[in-house]
């Protein structure tokens, strides 16, 4: 079974013919359905059936000459990029530009002295336009600590299930040079392409949000105030009265005067949806957590800022705040953040209002009688383990055994963490079980 996705794919009845000399594999199926016919922008729509298919595992090569590679590696920290050629499901992009992705995880993936680490490619970054299938801009993310492989794909497929704009995904199986490398995600960017396929108007300003300034708690009237909420799309012309509105509304309303100053600025719903697949899922790594690993969109069709989800590797309690397993499985339903509530106001704010947080619990009910449930996560991960166990199996470079991943998909790892104490990774159809009966005894 698969869980459902609200936002339609774009389809593309064309292969992609580009600036800079793309083409596919004669032997390649044609693409499955669509127009092929240009966007609002004057792009090529995306074919996303066949950037991201759902019932197989995509070859992708890298070719990357050993300088090259080794400049990747000498600086892992640093945003380098070397030039690299693609070939994505046998369509060749020559010249595209690759760099090393990642937090926490490019830090941990150096200090194991390991090259699995996760990859942003940039089509066009040396030919004007070249672009893939529609896109020009793609990650491949490397399943740090994810022993299931499964966590970033089965969150997103909930995101958006649910209604939340957030990334597709799709398994690939990795090559350098026409080596093994390993089994990777490709994650859709979120971007233009991303932008104009989910909003009636994709012009307005694109924030990513970074700690400390990703809390949303006020710091000033100026965006200058807030240097780490990143402007990613029309830097050159907002003058960032929307977001500066909404942390106004955010953070000085009165709760007599909440919800329509908030409701003014604010997708409200959008972030009842966002904030319910982020709590059931404990997906601590993201606003609620760590303030960080989610996007602001300026949607000017509505005039008002929506949450998009981003950056899901951690779902299923797999980042864990500090506190023990049964505290996770545990979160309030009401208060599903790290440390003090009040440092996350989009939470405590939002969920301050009576009728907003009735939303929120009907959203949370109708996780847990759809896609967030035993039966529906245990049928989702059988058919994924299926599609992929061969690939894992075969996977040189991964960061767990291949006897891991299969306790995983069911069963809790336990390994001595730092200081000594104990440190638990959720099985996935485990943790379902037992946070949807948390939630079920938490909610009205």
């Amino acid at each position: 079974m698969h869980l459902s996705v609200t936002s339609p794919a774009l389809l593309c009845g064309l292969l992609l013919i580009a600036c800079g000399g793309i083409q596919a594999d004669p032997a390649d199926p044609p693409d499955a359905g669509g127009d092929g016919g240009p966007d609002a922008a004057g792009q090529t729509a995306p074919d996303y059936d066949r950037l991201f298919p759902a019932d197989r595992v995509v070859d992708v090569d890298l070719a990357i000459s050993d300088a090259d590679w080794a400049t990747l590696m000498a600086e892992p920290l640093e945003d380098v990029y070397v030039p690299a050629d693609l070939t994505y499901d046998g369509i060749s992009v020559p010249q595209i530009a690759i760099r090393l992705k990642g937090n926490s995880s490019r830090n941990s993936v150096a200090m194991m002295g390991s090259e699995r680490f996760s990859f942003k490619l940039d089509l066009d970054e040396y030919v004007d336009d070249q672009r893939l299938l529609g896109v020009d801009k793609l990650n491949l993310n490397n399943g740090f600590k994810d022993p299931s492989f499964l966590r970033e794909h089965l969150a997103n497929q909930l995101y958006r299930g649910l209604g939340v704009p957030a990334p597709r995904t799709a398994f690939v199986r990795l090559t350098r040079n026409g080596q093994l490398f390993g089994l990777y995600l490709a994650v859709e960017q979120v971007e233009a392409d991303f932008l104009r396929d989910r909003f009636a108007d994709a012009d307005g300003a694109l924030y990513k949000p970074e700690m400390p300034e990703g809390d949303l708690t006020w710091r000033g009237d100026s965006i200058a105030d807030y240097p780490s909420i990143e402007v990613k799309s029309d830097e050159a012309t907002t003058d960032h009265t929307l977001l500066l509105a909404f942390l106004d509304a955010l953070n000085h309303s009165s709760d007599a005067e909440l919800e329509a100053r908030l409701g003014a600025v604010l997708d409200v719903e959008g972030t009842l949806r966002y904030l319910a697949v982020t709590a059931a899922l404990v997906n601590q790594d993201s606003y609620t957590g760590t303030a960080h690993n989610y996007y602001l969109y300026e949607d000017r069709s509505a005039g008002k800022l929506t949450v998009i989800a981003w950056d899901a590797n951690e779902a299923f309690g797999n980042f864990s705040c500090g506190l023990p397993a049964q505290s996770l499985i545990d979160l309030p339903y009401d208060r599903p953040t790290c440390g003090d509530p009040a440092r996350r106001p989009l939470v405590q704010r939002v969920l301050s209002v009576p009728a907003w947080k009735a939303r929120y619990e009907e959203l949370l009910a109708e996780l847990l009688a759809g896609g967030f449930t035993t039966s529906a996560i245990t049928g989702e991960v059988e058919a994924l383990a299926a599609l992929i166990r061969a690939d894992v199996a075969a996977d040189p470079s991964k960061f767990f055994t291949t006897t891991d991943f299969e306790t995983n998909l069911t069963t809790d790892l336990v390994r001595p963490g730092p200081g000594g104490a104990s440190q638990t990774t959720f099985g996935l159809t485990s943790f379902t079980s037992r946070r949807t009966s948390a939630l079920d005894a938490q909610l009205p």
